[in-house]
């Protein structure tokens, strides 16, 4: 019934537009289909896919390779909805996919539930180790609004939650959870922004007394971002590692003992441009065979991490760790804005020491 309800309207509609990029809808077709359901008072359920950490990877692979993925997202997602409904590129890389009659709560979690692991578990083709997550947001009609305006805003909501869940997660909208979230917009982005990179330079420099500083900002990084364990690691002597200075561990870390590790094994991994490693799955350490890394982060409980090399010219200080906890599944998708405090936060400390005279063992 589904399939040829949706075939009847699209091959019966002219107005049908297909994205360059992708050849999938685009999304003024997507809306139209939308509208139509919505007219025939049809109930259906709308998701929007945001793919995690877009920008970042298109600043460190390029936009070939940003391309590269949208299409190859957009082919997942057709197949993994199949003849359920339909999906469109909304815009970027956001999608949207129309689901007609579903909208048992049961059977739209386990819709979600199996395209999030089927676009979890597939490497990029052609970039080794490249993984992609997404975020899904998603309301329903009627049940959630009467117009697509307002299901719009709702699956907005939605996904918003999911993004400062921590992503690769799907959120199910429901009223009395996420009625009262309020939507920023771009302004209030870049407000923000703004408000985090100034609380980064004014704790590190309002105070003559480094160490003040540095564990002011750790507790606030680590309270704001909700990071299980926040420190330094100061460079090792010879086969000697490093020690941990200013630990903050969060009250809800799932271990309270963390250890030094090898910075080198660390820097192996490391992005040579910004001098930034961040890991979202462990998995992703066995595919590449790197099971020392793996059992080190193990046995600590540690589930993602994202490191900073501290490093002003060609001096080597140490490294910015920030580690999450948990179980198994229950990893951390490091979000563009986090990793870009931590960056800042670790190169405004190398610069700081470098014109001090000071290293970590003063401390």
């Amino acid at each position: 019934m589904v399939r040829f309800s949706i075939m009847d309207f699209f091959n019966n509609n002219q107005h049908i537009a297909f994205d360059g990029l992708t050849q999938i809808y685009d999304r003024e077709t997507i809306v139209c289909y939308a509208n139509h359901l919505i007219m025939a008072n049809r109930p259906f359920s709308m998701a929007l896919i945001d793919v995690d950490n877009f920008k970042y990877i298109n600043d460190n692979y390029g936009h070939i390779a940003g391309d590269k993925i949208i299409c190859e997202v957009s082919e997942r997602l057709k197949k993994q909805i199949g003849e359920n409904g339909v999906v469109g590129r909304f815009g970027g890389d956001e999608f949207i996919a129309i689901m007609p009659d579903l909208i048992n709560y049961d059977e739209v979690w386990q819709a979600c539930h199996k395209i999030l692991v089927n676009m979890s578990e597939v490497e990029i083709t052609d970039f080794n180790g490249l993984y992609v997550t997404v975020t899904i947001g998603l309301a329903r009609f009627p049940e959630n609004a009467m117009n697509y305006e307002k299901l719009l805003e709702t699956a907005d909501k939605a996904l918003y939650r999911g993004k400062t869940k921590g992503r690769n997660c799907f959120i199910i909208y429901l009223p009395e959870k996420h009625a009262n979230i309020v939507l920023k917009t771009e302004k209030d982005k870049q407000l923000t922004s703004m408000y985090l990179h100034s609380i980064v330079f004014s704790n590190l420099t309002k105070t003559d007394n480094l160490t003040e500083g540095i564990k002011n900002l750790f507790d606030f990084i680590s309270a704001y971002y909700m990071i299980d364990h926040i420190c330094i690691q100061s460079e090792g002597n010879g086969s000697e590692i490093g020690k941990l200075y200013f630990e903050k561990i969060h009250q809800l870390s799932k271990t309270k003992i963390f250890k030094p590790m090898s910075l080198e094994l660390i820097r192996s991994n490391m992005n040579s441009s910004i001098e930034m490693f961040y890991l979202n799955d462990l998995k992703q350490l066995v595919r590449s065979n790197q099971i020392e890394f793996y059992n080190l982060l193990c046995d600590q409980k540690i589930t993602s991490t994202c490191c900073v090399n501290i490093t002003y010219q060609n001096t080597r200080y140490g490294m910015l760790r920030a580690d999450m906890t948990g179980v198994a599944g229950s990893n951390r998708i490091w979000q563009y804005g986090d990793m870009d405090i931590l960056l800042t936060t670790a190169k405004t400390i190398a610069l700081i020491l470098h014109y001090t005279g000071k290293s970590l063992s003063d401390f």
